[in-house]
């Protein structure tokens, strides 16, 4: 990524719509690369089939809480441990896009397997594709291509969990150019069975003519003396996928083994993490389009009152939420396949939108299917109650939503508040204390350079009406911004709520221009007649997604604010509720003893 690419939602914080980055739409793989779309339409009959002989057994894998060898074996042999590993190492080499379409298909099919291959793929020799030199991609890579062991990525610490910039655990430099580990980790995907783990630790290196510790990542096996795996943890959802805790006790790692640049390990920490967000979003995306179909196969079978449910207006508005909501956040998936694609694409940002959105919808849709199905969404061999157990994650994996949202909208007023000597090195300090969630440098500001507060493009006459309230939203969203650091200055990076507000405003708007872009490349191809289920999707999610964009906006500089810091500081002291039962209010020692 280059330091200087302009990214579509840190511009509209400043007003600026670089809509060159949005639009035109991009085509499908299918006529971009036909022999990738071959290679994915392949992978996608294999998953089918082990789905239909049974290896594919979702609710096996959540009793036993594990995913059997056989099944590994046969990921491997079809080619999906091998999905961002380059051809001439034995993989496929997937392109973002066509990883995310695959991988989606995948982790809704089976929410373990799709940890399970996210951490091998994604993670575990994502690191080494990134950054591994040579030596290490020719010995790690086609073996991990091939199914030998699996890959895993060892970065969370109790101490500081996903924090890559103060992680605890420490390498010390030997004298023959080696290095012996000291630390501990957890909630390590595969780290029980990998053969090959990326993981970080804190190294001294000279800086200004003094010495100071900073991350680096290291290549390391279960074979090197001083590795132990502690134990595996058990959880509520996702039970097939396995999550370790290691410990290295004077783990002794060769020289040949630093992956990339000593001291450097936080950014390759970052740039393997933000690519993890966008596999995360498609996964979300394909599994709640899973769950739509459950909902309407169910909704249309289930009579009550004398008719299907699916013809009650409360069961109407459901489905039609969770289609308008896919309809988006596949339309941003696209967008944030083309920026993950472009040479110096720059999609941070965009890529924390898309996670926020995608969890937060799948979430909301595995909550339905389980109220739609009654009783049965709450009961085994029913399978409604795992999907929502395995759902929870995606809230919490690649950067909680609250740390994301804090991530949007900080990065977002780095512009607006340029001015403000005393705002930007206040703004570096949560930004560097982020962890994973931040290192997208504030060097990489771009307001209104090459950019208008308009959409500047062509757009059909049926959507001109949501082009112009997008556009009034985006100078609201500017406005808000300034008025927020005119009234707290430095003191903005407390007031969470109101960032939380600003993440909110501009998720929205992200969502919105790539509704836009999608449904405009539709009526091109097809015209307004072709597109009227398209165009139904796009109505609703866009005037929905306006509601709540205002409703945020709204509640901007709330006097209930203070109301709720006071309620909080109140629950603190009392350790809970604190406030006597209507009932029957608790003994106090001076009446435990009395009979009246």
């Amino acid at each position: 990524m280059s330091d200087d690419a302009p990214s579509f939602v840190r511009g509209i914080f400043a007003g600026a719509i670089h809509d060159d980055l949005l639009f035109p739409f991009p085509a499908p793989l299918n006529e971009r690369t036909p022999e990738e779309a071959r290679t994915v339409r392949r992978l996608l009959r294999d998953l089918e089939r082990m789905s239909t002989n049974g290896l594919i057994d979702s609710a096996k894998f959540d009793e036993e809480e594990t995913v059997p060898e056989e099944v590994i074996q046969e990921l491997a042999r079809t080619g999906f441990l091998g999905l961002t590993i380059p051809q001439e190492y034995g993989g496929l080499g997937l392109s973002p896009a066509a990883y995310a379409h695959v991988f989606g298909a995948l982790s809704s099919l089976d929410g373990s397997l799709g940890v399970l291959v996210a951490v091998h793929c994604g993670l575990g020799a994502k690191a080494i594709v990134l950054f591994g030199n040579e030596e290490q991609k020719q010995r790690y890579l086609p073996m991990l291509a091939r199914g030998d062991t699996l890959a895993a990525y060892a970065l969370t610490e109790p101490e500081t969990g996903s924090d890559a910039q103060n992680i605890v655990s420490r390498a010390e430099p030997n004298e023959d150019g080696s290095w012996t580990l000291y630390g501990h980790k957890h909630w390590i995907g595969n780290a029980h069975r990998a053969g090959v783990i990326a993981t970080f630790a804190q190294t001294p290196i000279e800086r200004g003519g003094k010495m100071v510790n900073r991350p680096t990542a290291f290549i390391i096996r279960p074979d090197m003396p001083g590795f132990t795996v502690v134990g595996t943890v058990r959880k509520m959802g996702i039970r097939g996928s396995t999550q370790a805790e290691l410990i290295y006790d004077g783990l002794r790692v060769p020289a040949d083994h630093v992956l990339g640049t000593v001291g450097k390990g936080f950014g390759v920490a970052v740039r393997v993490l933000n690519a993890g967000r966008l596999t995360l979003a498609a996964g979300c995306t394909t599994g709640t389009k899973r769950i739509l179909k459950q909902m309407v196969t169910f909704a249309e079978g289930r009579v009550q009152f004398g008719k299907p449910i699916a013809e009650y207006e409360i069961t109407q508005r459901k489905l039609a939420r969770t289609a308008s909501d896919v309809y988006a956040s596949d339309a941003m998936l696209g967008e944030l396949t083309r920026l993950a694609e472009a040479p110096d694409g720059e999609y941070a940002l965009e890529a924390a939108c898309c996670k926020v959105f995608a969890s937060e919808m799948l979430w909301r849709a595995a909550d339905e299917m389980v109220q739609i199905a009654g009783g049965r969404g709450f009961v085994k061999p029913y399978p409604y109650e795992r999907t929502l157990r395995d759902a929870r994650i995606n809230r919490i994996f690649e950067g909680t939503n609250e740390i994301l949202r804090l991530f949007i909208s900080l990065n977002g007023i780095q512009g607006p508040a340029a001015a403000l000597k005393e705002l930007g090195a206040a703004l570096q300090r949560p930004l560097r204390n982020m962890g994973l969630i931040s290192g997208f440098a504030a060097s990489r500001i771009r307001s209104r350079l090459g950019a208008t507060p308009t959409l500047d493009v062509e757009l059909h006459e049926r959507l001109h009406g949501h082009a112009r309230h997008f556009e009034k939203h985006i100078l609201e969203i500017k406005d808000a911004a300034e008025r927020l650091i005119r009234a707290y200055r430095s003191q903005i990076v407390e007031r969470q709520q109101e960032l939380e507000r600003l993440a909110d405003m501009a998720i929205e708007m992200f969502a919105t221009a790539s509704v836009l872009a999608r449904t405009q490349k539709l009526l091109q191809d097809r015209g307004e007649a072709g597109c009227a289920n398209e165009l139904a999707l796009c109505d609703l999610f866009i005037v929905e997604s306006g509601r709540r964009f205002r409703a945020s906006r709204g509640a901007l500089q709330s006097v209930q604010d203070e109301g709720r810091r006071a309620v909080a500081r109140a629950v603190r002291e009392a350790g809970g509720y604190g406030v006597e039962s209507t009932i029957l209010p608790d003994e106090s020692p001076d009446t435990a003893g009395d009979v009246k």
